[in-house]
C-alpha cells in the first residue's frame, strides 16, 4: 500500500485531499495542529508547525512506523493580510516562515530516505499564484510562498532522479467564509474561467504530477487563468 503524508489536514483542501487519496487506496498520514476525531480514514500526528523540534520529532515517529513514503504534500498554510498584524509584524513573519518554508524544508530533508525507498517518490508543494505576482495586501504571505516555490526548484534538482518535486499554484478554488460578495465578484472578474472551482481541480493536478514520471521542477498553475488576468 502506498503512503501519503499531508500537512494541514484538519480542514479545507488538506482534509479533502486526505480523504480522496484514502478512498483511492493510499494509506494517508496527516500532520495537523489539532487531531480531528471525525477523520478516521487516516493516521494523524499532532505537530506544532512553528516548532522545529516538534517537526523533527514527528519525522522520527514516521521513520519508526513506515518503511516508505510515496507522496509528501506540503499543504499547511497561513493566509492573512499584513494589516491584521501591524502590532507584531516580526512575529507574524516568523510564523509564515516556519509554516511555509522551515517545516517543508525539514520534512523534505528528514523524509528523503523514505521517499527514496518508494522507488517513485513524489513531493508536491502547494504554493500560490501570488508567488509570481504578489498581492501587496498579503506581502509577507506572498514572499514566504515564493520561498516555498524556490525551495521546490532546489529540491527538484537535489533529489532527481529518485524523487520528483513539483508545485501547484492554486487560484480561486474555494472562497473563505469571511469573503464578502463584493470580494468574490472582484476575484472572479479577474479570472478567465470566472467560477469558484472547488478542490477537485487540485486533486486532478496532484494525480497528474504523480502519474507522469517525466515531470519534475514544474510549477503547475490551477487558477482558471487568473494569473493572466483579463
Amino acid at each position: 500500500m502506498k503512503t501519503a503524508v499531508i500537512t494541514g489536514t484538519s480542514r479545507r483542501l488538506g482534509a479533502y485531499l486526505a480523504e480522496q487519496l484514502s478512498l483511492s487506496g493510499y494509506r494517508v498520514v496527516g500532520l495537523t495542529r489539532q487531531h480531528n476525531p471525525a477523520q478516521q480514514f487516516m493516521t494523524q500526528f499532532e505537530v506544532d508547525y512553528q516548532c522545529s523540534r516538534s517537526v523533527l520529532q514527528v519525522t522520527e515517529q514516521l521513520a519508526q512506523q513506515f518503511n516508505r513514503v510515496d507522496l509528501l504534500i506540503h499543504n499547511a498554510s497561513l493566509f492573512e493580510k499584513d494589516a491584521a498584524h501591524q502590532q507584531d509584524l516580526a512575529g507574524f513573519y516568523q510564523a509564515l516562515f516556519a509554516i511555509h518554508m522551515q517545516m517543508p524544508a525539514l520534512l523534505n530533508q528528514q523524509l528523503l530516505p523514505l521517499l527514496q525507498a518508494s522507488g517513485a517518490g513524489n513531493i508536491i508543494h502547494i504554493t500560490d499564484i501570488y508567488a509570481d505576482n504578489p498581492n501587496p495586501a498579503f506581502a509577507l504571505y506572498c514572499s514566504s510562498k515564493a520561498g516555498l516555490e524556490n525551495l521546490m526548484k532546489s529540491a527538484a534538482k537535489a533529489y532527481a532522479p529518485a524523487v520528483r518535486v513539483n508545485s501547484i499554484q492554486p487560484g480561486p478554488i474555494q472562497f473563505l467564509p469571511e469573503h464578502s460578495a463584493e470580494e468574490k465578484q472582484q476575484v472572479l472578474q479577474q479570472t478567465l474561467i470566472a467560477s469558484e472551482a472547488g478542490f477537485e481541480p487540485i486533486l486532478k493536478g496532484v494525480r497528474f504530477l504523480v502519474d507522469n514520471p517525466f515531470v519534475t521542477g514544474l510549477s503547475l498553475k490551477i487558477d482558471g487563468g487568473r494569473a493572466l488576468g483579463k
